[in-house]
């Protein structure tokens, strides 16, 4: 669910000038980040809510730090078949709807900050927060066309 936001945050933050497999690897890369940071503040309400149990207390929260290692070489792995499958196709994309996108990653994302927060898990709201803002806020400005990118110039590779 949080993949294809993650993706297009992603698409927004990688230079479009950048070709190739340089474009191609640090797009999979920055789209894996973006979604594990995601689940920086996902993974400990889950643990909290025991749906999700692990074998060991993990060290954040009760997880598992290599939970987050895995989540990113997961998406890593998933952008990059999808980027290698698609890369002859020409591009189709909307501002509006990758808008749409990003939207539903920050009230998703900042929804789970909020729960984790009201439900007294404070240090990974506080985590998640700057886990999550960054990618947030340098995203909006690249859609939002305040000199960093032209929305005509940008295009999947």
């Amino acid at each position: 669910m949080m993949m294809y936001p993650s993706f297009v945050i992603a698409e927004w933050l990688v230079p479009a000038e950048w070709k190739g497999a340089k474009r191609l690897l640090i797009l999979a890369a920055v789209g894996g980040l973006v979604m594990t940071s995601w689940d920086v503040v996902m993974d400990p309400l889950m643990v909290r809510g025991q749906h999700w149990v692990w074998e060991v207390d993990g060290a954040f929260f009760g997880v598992p730090l290599q939970n987050y290692w895995g989540w990113w070489l997961t998406v890593f792995t998933t952008f990059t078949l999808y980027l290698l499958t698609t890369r002859n196709q020409p591009a189709n994309k909307s501002a509006g709807y990758d808008r749409l996108a990003w939207a539903a990653f920050v009230i998703t994302a900042y929804g789970n900050t909020i729960n984790a927060l009201t439900t007294g898990l404070s240090g990974p709201a506080l985590a998640g927060f700057f886990a999550l803002t960054p990618w947030i806020v340098l995203s909006w400005f690249r859609m939002s066309g305040y000199g960093l990118v032209d929305p005509a110039v940008r295009q999947i590779e």
